[in-house]
């Protein structure tokens, strides 16, 4: 009984693929785009992407043109290759401005290049580009349902470039580039004053200003424990019931003693 099952399926396969070969050979356009569209219509968005790429080049100039790139950016969507559907969207609305698919292939390039970012540990260009779209297309079309959602999606793209420059700048720390931890997760608590993180980075900033001032020459050891001081002060305005205040109270009183034995010996 199975035999039977896979020969008839064995068959339809042969059938269907001899179908296709024979419309990618036709040099009937008209034989050939509907084709194209049933495929697409069926899902089978390979199969239409490759009629479609064949067909975009001798439809331009038709009636016909305008939807035949639509679909083919579609289609490079719907089989996942997002970078060239951000393009080919991208290349239809500077072709169409006013096609009836403009506002469909704005929000598509921009979902597009949002399901083409990338984790946080990696390199977030594709990750600013997503913003761009997004924010292009709110702009474009305010009054649209689909607002909301894009307004989301920038706000989870945010957040994810937010944990990259907090991890960015904490690896310093890690890595005891003390002086450069010091700016970079200062400059985090300033650019992200919100950010779940700004405590711990403001945390890191404290402890590589401590570190860095007790590796330093005499002559810089005064600064940078008032320093660390300053740091702590701001830490306890900011985030006065901290579990973290402990462990830095004794850093706070190690650091003042050494201002203090500075000042002692200089009076």
């Amino acid at each position: 009984m199975y035999s039977k099952i896979f020969f008839f399926l064995g068959l339809l396969l042969v059938a269907s693929c001899s179908k296709f070969s024979k419309l990618q050979k036709s040099d009937d356009l008209e034989l050939k785009k509907q084709g194209a569209y049933n495929y697409y219509d069926k899902k089978d968005y390979f199969r239409a992407s490759q009629l479609l790429e064949e067909l975009v080049p001798l439809l331009k100039g038709t009636q016909d043109a305008e939807k035949a790139e639509f679909l083919y950016a579609m289609c490079q969507y719907e089989v996942r290759l997002l970078e060239s559907a951000a393009f080919y969207f991208s290349y239809f609305l500077e072709t169409y401005p006013r096609s009836i698919y403009a506002e469909e292939s704005s929000y598509m390039e921009a979902i597009s290049q949002y399901e083409n970012s990338p984790g946080y540990y990696l390199d977030q260009g594709n990750t600013d580009k997503a913003i761009v779209a997004l924010e292009s297309f709110i702009q474009k079309y305010p009054e649209s349902e689909r607002r909301d959602k894009c307004q989301k999606m920038i706000d989870n793209l945010n957040e994810k470039l937010e944990k990259k420059a907090y991890e960015n700048a904490r690896l310093f720390h890690q890595i005891m580039e003390y002086k450069a931890a010091v700016i970079t997760l200062g400059n985090f608590s300033k650019d992200y004053p919100n950010s779940i993180n700004r405590e711990d980075a403001m945390y890191y900033q404290i402890l590589s200003e401590y570190k860095l001032a007790k590796v330093s020459t005499d002559l810089k050891k005064p600064e940078r424990f008032q320093q660390t001081i300053d740091f702590y002060t701001t830490f306890v305005d900011s985030y006065p019931k901290s579990k973290k205040l402990k462990e830095l109270e004794s850093i706070y009183d190690y650091s003042s003693a050494q201002v203090a034995l500075v000042k002692k010996i200089t009076k």
